[in-house]
């Protein structure tokens, strides 16, 4: 529930890629701890990344009372000041069957521990008790993903988001849940772009005001979320927004959007496609629709990957709209209907044939490799 549940909406966040370092100094992960990570700091200071535990909840009321009202309307889309309730949540997310994490600030004198959360307070000078600097949580959804919430506090942004977000996704993955999902306004531009840095798949969006994003846990792509109970098509669009999901989602069918390899960064960016790798989400979709500018050749480069790596798997090449005609078609692919179609009602028609040819196999229960009856385009109504 927005401006309630701690895992509603992350706030700004840096956008660099620094995810293994600070301050030049090395990395230490204490006992191996899924998420934890130690950062020695100038002045004998150091930043520890731990797991959240109840007794943090005055630490990150303080944190919250710190943030601005444009930190607060990024993280919960209105400005909203948490009450006790809600910190207290965050703090015992893992009772909800979530996990979360805190980065403090500890002196020599603190006497701080790597794990059990003992000392958190406010202070941050030499002999106080350690600060806490930022905090990032997930937790679970219906379909077996996480729902994930960031909060840094605005003198740590640059680096400490990226590290807070990729020892998040450790945390999840060692717990089985393949994706995090995030709903992120729009407006908010570092963490869109950090987002996208991972590599993400967004799901259709009923507003131009916030994408709901999924970054996988185990990789560079995510997977489909849920179970595969209605046919799915993998759009592949800069942008990450196809004109035709709703008619899409109107006619059955399940839609995620894949940007593709633009704005990755990293090592956790790269695109399998044009590695020679096989793509989770093509291998879990029923239908691929490219929807590339006629002179974007790694759109091209990414849909001849897909049709040899996953040959079973459809593709619709589809002009984007204002871009004049599609690029000339790899073997097997399908062109989509061309001419004036704001709704996509005509390319709907034809992706829902080829999904649905693909989501149900003949009768040797293998994909068929002549799907020509479903690309013949429909007609127009």
């Amino acid at each position: 529930m927005r401006g309630v549940d701690p895992g509603d909406h992350p706030v700004d966040l840096p956008v660099d890629d620094t995810t293994d370092h600070a301050a030049g100094q090395a990395i230490d992960r204490p006992g191996d701890a899924p998420g934890h990570r130690r950062y020695e700091l100038p002045g004998g200071r150091a930043l520890v990344v731990r797991a959240v535990t109840p007794a943090d909840a005055d630490g990150l009321a303080a944190l919250y009372g710190r943030l601005s009202d444009g930190d607060l309307r990024n993280r919960f889309f209105t400005v909203y000041r948490p009450d006790r309730e809600f910190v207290e949540r965050i703090a015992g997310v893992e009772a909800r069957g979530g996990y979360g994490l805190v980065a403090e600030v500890r002196t020599p004198d603190d006497g701080g521990d790597d794990g059990d959360g003992e000392g958190d307070g406010e202070g941050a000078g030499a002999g106080d008790a350690p600060r806490l600097v930022a905090e990032a949580g997930w937790f679970p959804l219906p379909d077996g993903d996480g729902e994930l919430a960031i909060a840094v506090d605005r003198d740590w942004r640059g680096w400490l988001g990226p590290v807070l977000l990729d020892a998040l996704l450790e945390t999840a993955a060692a717990r089985g849940v393949p994706n995090l999902e995030a709903e992120v306004l729009v407006t908010n531009g570092p963490m869109q772009r950090l987002a996208r840095s991972r590599g993400v798949a967004a799901l259709p969006s009923d507003d131009w005001v916030s994408s709901r994003l999924l970054i996988g846990t185990r990789g560079p792509t995510p997977t489909w979320p849920g179970t595969h109970e209605r046919p799915r098509v993998l759009v592949e669009t800069p942008g990450g927004r196809w004109h035709a999901a709703p008619a899409a989602e109107s006619a059955g069918l399940d839609v995620l959007a894949c940007s593709g390899p633009h704005g990755r960064r990293g090592r956790r960016g790269r695109c399998p496609a044009l590695e020679g790798r096989e793509c989770p989400l093509v291998a879990g979709a029923d239908v691929v629709v490219a929807a590339w500018s006629p002179d974007d050749e790694v759109g091209a480069a990414i849909v001849r990957s897909h049709r040899r790596l996953h040959p079973g798997v459809p593709v619709c090449v589809e002009a984007r709209p204002g871009h004049g005609p599609p690029p000339d078609l790899p073997p097997g692919a399908v062109r989509a209907p061309e001419g004036d179609d704001p709704a996509g009602t005509r390319v709907v028609q034809l992706v829902d044939r080829l999904a649905r040819t693909h989501a149900e196999p003949p009768g040797d229960g293998r994909p068929g490799d002549d799907a020509a009856d479903a690309t013949d385009p429909a007609p127009d109504a």
